[in-house]
């Protein structure tokens, strides 16, 4: 493959348990980048020797760049782990400021949950101006914006960023993040999306919705004002992000998400393909009831939600 002028920088960051979406996302991104390089840069808070040779192989397979940057885990001395929010959300707090990312100006930021359907360079040649960040605005946004902001100001997702690396360090971002996020340790206020929309306060400036498409019927009701906006999205994502419980490798759950043949495309790419991807989903149709189950447990009086019904049936 013949090696593209132009490098483009994308941090991911992920535990073992991850790995296999990893790849996923990686080989979406190195299947779509055809205008450019992509380079890599694997927060590495304690992968394994397995974990790692199976994502220099991918990337090495693609002609990439790749980095394992080590992130300093006494940064995060005081943060309570819990089950929901593990200490590891706090990473892309500190992204500016791990050293293979010090030299950069601007920084892709992608949560392991997303596969990417389209070129990153349109994300790339953004002009941030003074923001913080591009983004996306959260799917549950309304309701965050009046609990943690003004009411009146988007919330943004942090599950796609491009980061304005070099005004995150001009105003130690980091440091000040994590510290109120250690200050708010174990509740929501304590967690990187909270924290980030609260310091930029709105200095944000929001993408398209088919950048950080958040969409599930059975587990995503969006709150968002551009109805059109969000349907063209769903019909053409550039970045599809599985957010919420069912996601497509969840069985039972997973055979819910609209966007699951997304996911399986590339994962019929990697070292983690399914042997017998039709006999999977047919086990995964056949427990779906626990999803049902499951989304009835959690949501009894659902169809009284107008939520519910704006986006998915109207």
């Amino acid at each position: 493959m013949e090696e593209k002028a132009e490098k483009i920088h994308i941090a991911l960051t992920h535990d073992d348990f991850y790995t296999e979406h990893s790849l996923t996302l990686m080989t979406s991104i190195c299947e779509n980048a055809y205008d450019y390089t992509p380079v890599f840069h694997i927060i590495d808070g304690g992968l394994s020797d397995s974990s790692r040779a199976k994502i220099t192989e991918l990337a090495e397979s693609y002609h990439c760049e790749f980095a394992f940057d080590k992130i300093d885990p006494k940064v995060f001395d005081g943060y309570k782990k819990s089950d929901y929010y593990p200490v590891q959300i706090l990473w892309t707090m500190f992204l500016a400021e791990v050293e293979g990312l010090r030299a950069l100006d601007r920084i892709i930021y992608l949560d392991c949950d997303m596969v990417v359907n389209a070129s990153l360079k349109e994300l790339w040649d953004l002009d941030l101006g003074d923001y913080f960040i591009a983004g996306v605005e959260d799917a549950n946004g309304k309701k965050y914006s009046r609990r943690f902001l003004d009411g009146k100001k988007k919330f943004f997702n942090t599950g796609l960023m491009v980061i304005n690396a070099k005004k995150w360090r001009e105003e130690d971002i980091g440091n000040r993040a994590v510290k109120i996020a250690i200050e708010n340790t174990g509740t929501p206020l304590g967690y990187d999306q909270t924290v980030l929309n609260k310091i930029f306060d709105g200095n944000v400036l929001f993408l398209d919705l088919k950048w950080n498409l958040q969409y599930c019927p059975l587990n995503v009701w969006a709150t968002y004002d551009n109805k059109e906006e969000y349907k063209r999205a769903i019909e053409n994502p550039a970045i599809i992000h599985y957010v919420g419980d069912y996601k497509p490798w969840a069985k039972g759950l997973g055979c819910f998400n609209p966007k699951q043949d997304d996911y399986f495309r590339y994962h019929e790419m990697t070292v983690f393909r399914h042997k017998n991807l039709a006999k999977w989903r047919v086990e995964d149709k056949f427990s779906a009831y626990k999803g049902l189950w499951a989304f009835i447990k959690r949501y009894p009086f659902f169809f009284l939600k107008k939520q519910f019904w704006k986006y998915h049936f109207s």
